[in-house]
């Protein structure tokens, strides 16, 4: 029973940032040519800007990455460059979400963001071919979670980790760039692709976020 309410209050969440990305894509789209001039006019500090966010959206377990600056991205960088640079934020916060389990352990993180989550993230994670499934993982399941119960419970090398990362995220951040460049009722069909191969993924691996 808990574990049944516990995956609806999940795919709930799901489904709400799947709207509340496609909100957030017709306005920015709406108001493409504002969000243009204001953002360009800041040179190189947006997309820095959005490289950091992104990274501390991962470290705070914030899910507003995909919500809320990729379809901002998109309508002022293109598809391409919004895509790297989500790739290069995610891959940053959980490199540094990784470290800091690693080296201040579950004291400190219990303080930062609880170990609730973790615990079951850890619970479920098998210990062996651990590159693959990180692979696997960060193509649907969010950067941060994992990124600490691996630093905080398991040997992987940070190296390993983070290629594991990159490899993972990779067509994730892509798919979710151009899928905000498409029209409306294409973005609905894409994002409910999304969330149906997330909750395969979710279901076989039992590794789930949590808002």
């Amino acid at each position: 029973m808990a574990d049944s309410k516990r995956f609806l209050k999940q795919g709930g969440s799901l489904v709400a940032l799947a709207f509340v990305f496609i909100a957030i894509s017709y306005l920015a789209h709406q108001y493409k040519y504002e969000l243009m001039n204001i953002i360009r006019t800041g040179g190189i500090v947006g997309p820095v800007g959005f490289v950091m966010f992104t990274a501390v959206f991962v470290i705070f377990i914030i899910p507003l990455d995909i919500a809320f600056l990729v379809p901002i991205g998109v309508v002022v960088w293109g598809p391409i460059l919004t895509a790297l640079m989500s790739i290069i934020g995610w891959t940053l916060g959980a490199g540094i979400a990784f470290t800091l389990a690693r080296q201040f352990g579950i004291s400190f993180i219990e303080k930062l963001i609880g170990l609730e989550r973790i615990h079951s993230v850890e619970q479920r994670v098998q210990k062996r071919n651990l590159f693959g499934l990180v692979i696997l993982l960060r193509m649907f399941v969010s950067v941060d979670i994992v990124s600490y119960a691996l630093g905080l419970f398991s040997t992987m090398p940070m190296g390993q980790y983070l290629l594991a990362t990159i490899l993972g995220v990779t067509p994730f951040g892509f798919y979710f760039a151009y899928a905000g460049a498409l029209p409306f009722w294409y973005q609905i069909l894409a994002i409910v692709a999304a969330i149906i191969l997330a909750t395969v993924v979710l279901v076989k691996y039992g590794v789930q976020r949590e808002p």
